[in-house]
């Protein structure tokens, strides 16, 4: 069964009309079965039974067969040769020819073309028409395409980030009865809703029933099934029975002729390798993948389809204009009186005169709101600067104090817990410092200030038995005080951590990296030296480490640590 990205696909039509018994209404609906049966298998000798249809329904002019072989072109441009446009024009032609003929075909039509807008992710569309077409066949108590609407409504939410109301729509489609391949691909879609969830262990168990082999049958998964197993188990970090995983995946791989789904599987196995640190194979399988996929794109003709489609309801339109053509005439020359025409044109003349002198004048006074305004924002900005300056004057008092506490102090263990008190509020410091010096008012620059904030502690630190370089790579994006202040404080536990612990003697060319980038929806802080790794667990009473916890919770941050050639920190920021 043909399927693309996120979401099932599936073919099948309902015969509209009477019942009929004779040998020819056998013979043509077993030409539709057969070409039904070679477009699932993308095979072009359903153009033989396609052919045969047309000849039919012109030798015995019948429209419910016209109709019919219109949507099996149209599925087989779709899915078989994905060319999207003529696929498009061949159900409006349908529809249209069911409208007129009221053939209650429409619904039918109303899927495919749900389908065809859901392959090329024009999501509003695809759901318009998956709408309508659910509609109908509750109506008719339509029970299996009932539940194909159902999952595909699911697929557009969950592509559109719609979680709770995705799964609603996947759990109701459970409710009816269905073949077990509408179950499995049910069960895929729901794993893949998961995974986008970051849910990776309960995506597990769902596509478990997706992929597993049917002992009586022999089916299993799909190619799109496999492809979710593999990125939910790169997400849980769950590899075990991979390898017979990657096995099947690269058979489906060669198997499949659809170049979006090749695609799609080319990036879930290049993924699963870099999981497992195979770097090698996965670099290997990401060359593949972009070919693939620029030539996908280039496929890919958007605008045309929604072009037809704006087409078809022009032509509607249209339609329904012409049989008021008379009407429309007879009253527009009863309207040619000069006298009146003449009244109007003075009539508009004087208001539009009147308007435009409204507009003057309420521009002069939207102007002169517009200099107050402005006068009161640079004011707050002089009073925000100002109080920005206050509070760094504030914070450097306190850092003084600190350093007078710390040299008094003779306890090597008190003196150190001081000057670790002092490094924080030099973190702070260099915020509102920021704040002040700067036009930008409503945040800090991450860039300019984690650049400044590691070379000022690693510049200052105290023990000068080794010279300890360092990297930053960081992007460059606003944040709030808030939220920089939380990550300026994890910043400087780590790299005083790394400082302290990291780097005896023995290590060669010490170095601390700090990393800083923005995914999808969150940002992900990475802080790594090379130096001796952790020995041991972090203990859990250190103040250090419960500063780092309590700000990550702040942030809503998950946080790891690793031993990789040195210490390596993570943190993935949710709340910012």
């Amino acid at each position: 069964m043909k399927r693309f990205i996120y979401f099932a696909l599936f073919l099948g039509y309902t015969f509209c009309g009477k019942a009929q018994t004779s040998e020819q209404d056998k013979m043509w609906k077993g030409w539709i079965d057969q070409a039904n049966g070679y477009i699932d298998t993308a095979n072009d000798s359903c153009l033989i039974y396609i052919q045969k249809l047309k000849d039919y329904s012109v030798k015995y002019n019948n429209k419910n067969v016209e109709v019919q072989v219109l949507a099996l072109e149209g599925d087989y441009k779709n899915f078989v040769k994905n060319e999207y446009n003529q696929s498009a024009d061949l159900y409006l032609k349908a529809i249209a020819i069911s409208e007129k003929n009221h053939l209650n075909f429409e619904k039918n039509l109303y899927l495919s073309l749900g389908r065809l807008f859901h392959m090329t992710d024009n999501y509003e569309k695809a759901k318009y028409y998956y709408e309508k077409a659910l509609m109908d066949f509750r109506k008719d108590q339509d029970t299996l395409l009932m539940v194909k609407c159902l999952v595909n409504l699911g697929s557009i939410h969950s592509s559109t980030n719609h979680y709770e109301l995705a799964e609603q729509f996947f759990m109701e489609s459970l409710n009816y009865p269905s073949p077990d391949h509408i179950k499995r691909a049910t069960y895929s879609n729901l794993g893949n809703l998961k995974i986008r969830e970051k849910k990776f262990k309960e995506a597990l168990p769902f596509l478990y029933k997706a992929t597993v082999k049917d002992p009586k049958t022999g089916e299993q998964g799909d190619l799109y099934d496999f492809s979710y197993l593999l990125n939910a188990k790169t997400g849980s970090r769950n590899f075990e029975g991979i390898d017979s995983i990657l096995k099947i995946s690269y058979q489906l791989y060669g198997e499949s002729e659809d170049m979006r789904s090749k695609s799609i599987m080319l990036k879930a196995i290049g993924e699963t390798y870099y999981g497992m640190g195979q770097y090698q194979k996965a670099a290997q399988v990401k060359d593949q993948y972009i070919v693939l996929y620029d030539s996908l794109k280039a496929m890919q003709r958007d605008e045309i389809i929604y072009e037809m489609e704006t087409k078809y309801q022009s032509e509607k339109k249209e339609q329904e204009i012409a049989k008021n053509e008379a009407e429309k005439e007879r009253l527009s020359k009863q309207k040619k009186n000069l006298f009146a025409l003449i009244v109007f044109a003075i009539g508009v003349i004087l208001l539009l005169s009147y308007l435009i002198y409204l507009n003057i004048k309420q521009k002069k006074i939207l102007k002169a709101q517009t200099v107050q305004l402005e006068t009161l924002v640079d004011e707050k900005n002089i009073l925000m600067k100002e109080t920005h300056h206050r509070v760094k004057n504030s914070f450097q008092l306190v850092s003084s104090l600190l350093y007078l506490q710390s040299e008094n102090i003779k306890n090597e263990e008190a003196s150190q817990a001081i000057i670790d008190a002092q490094n924080r509020v030099k973190s702070m410091i260099l915020i509102h410092q920021k704040m002040y010096s700067k036009d930008q008012l409503t945040g800090i620059d991450t860039k300019e200030y984690m650049e400044d904030l590691v070379k000022d502690i690693i510049e200052n630190h105290t023990d000068n038995s080794h010279s300890v370089n360092f990297h930053t790579d960081v992007e460059r994006h606003i944040l709030s005080i808030e939220t920089i202040t939380s990550i300026g404080l994890i910043i400087n536990e780590l790299i005083t951590n790394s400082l302290k612990h990291a780097f005896p003697l023995s290590v060669d060319q010490p170095i601390i990296e700090v990393h800083f980038t923005k995914q999808t929806d969150f940002f992900v802080l990475e802080v790594k030296d090379n130096g001796i790794g952790m020995q041991q667990e972090p203990k859990p009473t250190s103040f250090g480490l419960k500063l780092i916890h309590a700000l990550a919770k702040k942030l809503k941050g998950k946080i790891t640590f690793e031993n990789k050639n040195g210490t390596l920190f993570t943190m993935e920021i949710h709340q910012f």
